[in-house]
C-alpha cells in the first residue's frame, strides 16, 4: 500500500512497451496477523493502521521471527499481499537505456490513461534476430 511513494528503478518508455495480457487477482483483504517464533522467540500482533483489525489472516510461525521488529516486518509483508491485485504481462525490447529488467526491481509504465508502478515477478526473453524481447510480468494493485 505504500508503492505511490516508491521510486522505481525503470520508467518504460510509452512508445515501446505492448501490453500483452492482463490478470485480476483478488486475495483476502486481511486485515490484522499474529506472527510468532517457533520454539522461542515473540509472539506479535501486527494489525494495518487505520483499520478495525477485524479480518484476521492465518497465524505464522517462523523460527526466524525471535525479535519483535522481525514479526513487524513478517506481518507487514503478509498484511501487503492482500486485496486487488493486477498482473501485467508487458512486452518491450532490451532497450540500451533499461538493460535486462530483473525480477524484484520496481517500474512504472502508463496503462491506459493511468500512470501505475509495479514490481517485476519475472522476466522470459525472446531473440528474434535482430531484436531482443523481454516479456515482464509485473505485479500491480488495484489501488495503487
Amino acid at each position: 500500500w505504500e508503492w505511490s511513494a516508491v521510486t522505481p528503478d525503470f520508467v518504460l518508455p510509452v512508445d515501446a512497451v505492448a501490453r500483452e495480457s492482463l490478470r485480476w487477482v483478488e486475495k483476502p483483504g486481511y486485515n490484522r496477523v499474529f506472527v510468532s517464533g517457533q520454539d522461542v522467540g515473540v509472539l506479535g500482533q501486527v494489525t494495518r493502521a487505520g483499520t478495525a483489525g477485524d479480518v484476521l489472516a492465518p497465524m505464522v510461525v517462523d523460527a526466524l521471527i525471535t525479535e519483535a521488529a522481525a514479526a513487524r516486518q513478517r506481518g507487514i509483508a503478509v498484511l501487503a499481499d492482500t486485496g486487488q491485485q493486477i498482473e501485467v504481462s508487458l512486452r518491450l525490447p532490451v532497450l540500451a537505456a533499461t538493460g535486462l529488467i530483473q525480477p524484484g526491481k520496481f517500474v512504472r509504465y502508463l496503462d491506459g490513461a493511468v500512470t501505475r508502478v509495479g514490481i517485476v515477478r519475472g522476466t522470459a526473453l525472446d531473440w528474434q534476430r535482430p531484436t531482443l524481447r523481454q516479456t515482464l510480468t509485473v505485479e500491480t494493485h488495484g489501488t495503487d
